[in-house]
């Protein structure tokens, strides 16, 4: 029997388009001045991501500078980059999805960042990680002209988006948590950048058993829950594992397409059953706050911990 496989669709609000032009000729020599002191000869290093200033939400500009490095380093002479990104593997959590896969092939150290608008110029903030011990290599500020920057691409988060973070922030009441704590992130980190075409996989643990829903906030506000799902999502997580959505034999996947912008992934935990759950992959409504706090019921409340986690990402053309 042909296997069939659904495709689900995420969907956003920002534009983006153009190549990376302009780009500063010296920047080959300052990623390998990383390099200069670190007890290998080169490096081979993977993308994290980058972020506008401090709030850990991508834009498209997040993924014009990730291409206009990567350009960067292929003309470098001391540092390499690994094509596969690996910004989840920086999370302790996380970390052991990835240790096997990227010792296997040798990847040293992540090379993530921030950017800042500062007028005429966006200050990009780099830092390079080692991915074994996480200790800091190396640092350092770039500049790009603003006029360096293609006229579609957009430099920071929408206010929507802004909001939209804050909205979903703090939604469980802190008494409840005690020392149980939830992650979130896809699998190229909290606040990655995805072209209009690519997939995405969503990972999640927890440092309890817990039982635990995800939901999906597209850029106008509605919610879809994502996980426990029709396709074998149990709904439950045992203590240090690392759940991924899509598993790698479910038939779905999360591809990214139109419209564009930032989009949340919400993740809620109890330690006690969840009264009830939403239909999956439906959506439920565009009161992103309000619909999750329906859905957070839990039978035997006195007794609950509850815990939460809030990752972003950006779809971009």
């Amino acid at each position: 029997m042909k296997r069939i496989v659904a495709v689900l669709a995420f969907m956003g609000v920002v534009a983006m388009g153009g190549s990376g032009q302009g780009w500063d000729s010296n920047i080959s020599a300052s990623l390998d001045g990383f390099v200069e002191k670190y007890y290998k000869p080169d490096i081979l290093a993977a993308f994290g991501t980058f972020t506008f200033e401090e709030t850990d939400i991508a834009s498209p500009f997040s993924r014009w500078i990730e291409e206009n490095l990567a350009i960067a380093i292929a003309k470098c002479g001391r540092m390499r980059l690994f094509n596969r990104f690996a910004a989840a593997a920086m999370d302790p959590v996380f970390r052991k999805i990835y240790g096997d896969y990227f010792a296997t092939n040798s990847v040293d150290a992540l090379l993530s960042g921030r950017y800042y608008d500062e007028g005429k110029r966006v200050r990009v903030h780099l830092e390079l990680t080692g991915l074994s011990d996480g200790v800091l290599i190396g640092s350092e500020d770039l500049y790009v002209p603003v006029a360096s920057i293609p006229g579609d691409i957009v430099l920071g988060p929408t206010k929507e988006a802004l909001a939209a973070a804050r909205n979903l922030g703090g939604m469980l009441s802190a008494k409840n948590a005690g020392d149980f704590a939830v992650s979130v992130s896809t699998e190229r980190g909290a606040g990655a950048a995805y072209r209009d075409g690519e997939e995405m996989v969503i990972l999640v643990t927890s440092n309890k058993d817990a039982w635990i829903k995800a939901y999906h906030i597209d850029a106008n506000g509605k919610v879809r829950l994502v996980f426990p799902n029709r396709f074998g999502g149990s709904g439950t997580i045992k203590a240090g594992q690392a759940i991924r959505i899509p598993g790698p034999n479910d038939p779905f996947r999360f591809r990214m397409t139109t419209p564009y912008g930032t989009e949340f992934i919400k993740v809620v935990a109890s330690t006690r059953p969840f009264a009830f759950d939403e239909e999956d992959f439906a959506e439920l409504g565009s009161d992103a706050r309000g619909t999750i706090s329906r859905g957070l019921a839990v039978v035997g409340s006195s007794e609950a911990e509850e815990a939460e986690a809030l990752a972003s990402y950006v779809i971009t053309k």
